[in-house]
């Protein structure tokens, strides 16, 4: 059974794999499909702060009340590209009547396996420029902020990303970025070990529990205490 149960789990993640390095963003529609079924069983007030991308978003299991008293949506799904995020933008963004929005995602693009159709950090670039230019004609000045990569041990690529996303913040009202990642790297800048999941790629709660409150601490000293959910 214990063999059973490890192949099964080794065949869903080369699924997950396979889709989050596929240049088809239809790949993901069950999940999208899974989150407006959500949100007929229980919609959204309103006025809560979306984050959306890609699986450090999906995992993060305590994000409600890691985020209180700020009311939050989450809605990440497995290894989503910005493109991704554009494609599905009418489901997962503007679906909602959000306070701020919170991306995270152009890591996935970036890595060099076989397989994946690797980006460089300026086609990455771009896909956030018309991510961003989608929500602004979509959702205009809804503040955005760009939660930033976390450390890597092949900063290369993501810094040049990371760079280029930077600089449109600093030129934009109502775009902002927001590195949270300190103390989830050792004194070289790689990523602790010991805040990391056995897939040796995503956070555990004790990695979670550090990146969370540079990120509520700068939602709540931007925009405030929450407004009350609104009533049906």
């Amino acid at each position: 059974m214990f063999v059973l149960i490890l192949a099964a789990g080794g065949w869903v993640f080369q699924r997950e794999i396979g889709r989050t390095f596929s240049d088809d963003p239809t790949v993901w529609e069950p999940e999208i499909a899974a989150f407006e079924q959500a949100d007929r069983a229980s919609p959204p007030s309103g006025g809560e702060i979306l984050f959306v991308g890609s699986s450090s978003i999906r995992f993060w299991d305590g994000l409600a009340e890691d985020m209180a008293p700020l009311r939050v949506i989450r809605r990440g799904f497995g290894g989503a590209k910005l493109s991704d995020l554009l494609h599905f933008a009418d489901r997962i963004i503007f679906a909602y009547s959000p306070r701020a929005i919170v991306i995270h995602a152009g890591g996935n693009e970036l890595t060099d396996v076989p397989g994946n159709r690797k980006r460089t950090p300026e086609e990455a670039h771009s896909d956030f420029q018309a991510l961003i230019a989608r929500i602004r004609a979509g959702l205009p000045g809804v503040p955005v902020y760009y939660l930033a990569l976390r450390p890597s041990s092949l900063p290369g690529a993501r810094d040049r990303l990371l760079e280029l996303i930077r600089a449109d913040c600093d030129a934009q009202p109502d775009l902002h970025y927001l590195d949270a990642g300190a103390k989830l790297a050792l004194p070289d800048g790689s990523p602790d070990p010991k805040l990391i999941r056995w897939d040796r790629i995503h956070l555990n709660r004790a990695g979670y529990a550090l990146w969370a409150p540079p990120v509520r601490e700068r939602l709540l000293q931007d925009l405030g205490a929450q407004p009350a959910a609104q009533m049906p």
